[in-house]
């Protein structure tokens, strides 16, 4: 019995012998294997090298297909001189058909403040009942003035216009004067016209605080700025409701006027938006402060022309598809 178990004992014994010679040979089959490929990718880099490639030849010329897209006009520089207002755009069809905008959900209009530019709540923003305005204390003057403008509004008889220029209270740093004004040459121009305002009294004499006066060259601002102040009135008549934002290009420093320093603006820009389906539109002027008897077709740019110029970001609560859309958008045959 005794020797039996010693048998079997050793036949285990010489089991695993054999079990574990079988593992270390195994084991040396893979080492053999990769110590191979290394020596095979060496041999292939060590022949690059020596031709100077990496590639084939054969590879080389082979071309690969471009899926970079288009560049975004915002991720470009800004030009530091304003575009010749009457250059034709030649990137933007000027009579083709407004873009099919007809998909979106136009739940961000309820917001109170979806026309207005990006804005922050340290910023000197003034809200006021008919209109809304962001001061520069550096200019004396908006930087930008945003308002809706309704057909019925228009429709109505109007106020007479009493002229009642005004420090603005609301400005907590001081607006601009009268005085600023005597005696320079310039008009007390209005970003927000007097004349959108003429449905209501109250809504009419808001309109003359002097935070909403700009430094405009008389032939400017009797010519072909009233002009397009006329033109937007036919329009919002026309489209039932358009929202309005305009101002000055304040991107550096200007020749000033009186006492606080009004800085003279060079270009002011104005935008106007039509958010109604089924024709959802925009357009976008920029104008050089002084006269001219061009054609107001010859001012329009593109939206984000003007955002490179002033720093702005206009209609920010817009869906990013819209968005881009319409601050692309350059075509005065869809609105002449």
């Amino acid at each position: 019995m005794a020797k039996r178990k010693t048998a079997t004992r050793r036949k285990s014994s010489s089991s695993r012998k054999t079990s574990k010679k079988k593992g270390k040979k195994g084991f040396s089959l893979a080492r053999f294997s990769l110590t191979l490929m290394l020596l095979v990718v060496v041999g292939y880099a060590g022949l690059a090298i020596w031709e100077g490639r990496l590639f084939p030849e054969s590879l080389e010329n082979i071309e690969l297909p471009s899926f970079s897209d288009d560049a975004d006009p915002k991720d470009e520089p800004a030009d530091d001189t304003p575009a010749n207002e009457n250059e034709p755009d030649d990137k933007q069809p000027v009579n083709a058909a407004a873009p099919d905008l007809d998909g979106f959900d136009l739940y961000f209009t309820k917001a109170f403040d979806f026309f207005w530019p990006a804005y922050n709540t340290e910023e000197a923003v003034i809200e006021r009942p008919y209109y809304t305005l962001r001061y520069n204390e550096r200019h004396e003057q908006a930087m930008w003035v945003a308002y809706p403008l309704w057909a019925d509004s228009l429709r109505q008889e109007k106020n007479e216009r009493k002229d009642n220029f005004r420090e603005d209270p609301r400005v907590k740093t001081g607006s601009a004067s009268l005085a600023d004004y005597k005696g320079s040459g310039y008009d007390r121009g209005h970003l927000a016209p007097a004349a959108d305002f003429s449905y209501d009294e109250f809504a009419l004499s808001q309109s003359f605080y002097m935070s909403n006066m700009s430094p405009q060259d008389p032939s400017f601002n009797r010519g072909i700025w009233k002009k397009l102040e006329d033109k937007v009135r036919d329009w919002a008549i026309t489209n039932d409701q358009l929202y309005v934002v305009t101002g000055p290009v304040l991107d550096k420093s200007f020749k000033t006027i009186g006492s606080n320093e009004v800085s003279i603006p060079d270009y002011y820009y104005k935008i106007i938006l039509d958010i109604q389906k089924p024709e959802i539109k925009a357009i976008a002027f920029l104008m050089k402060n002084e006269k001219s008897s061009a054609a107001l077709e010859s001012f329009t740019v593109p939206i984000d022309r003007i955002e490179s110029l002033t720093g702005l970001d206009f209609f920010p609560s817009l869906p990013d598809d819209m968005e881009a859309v319409l601050e692309r958008m350059n075509q005065p045959g869809i609105w002449f």
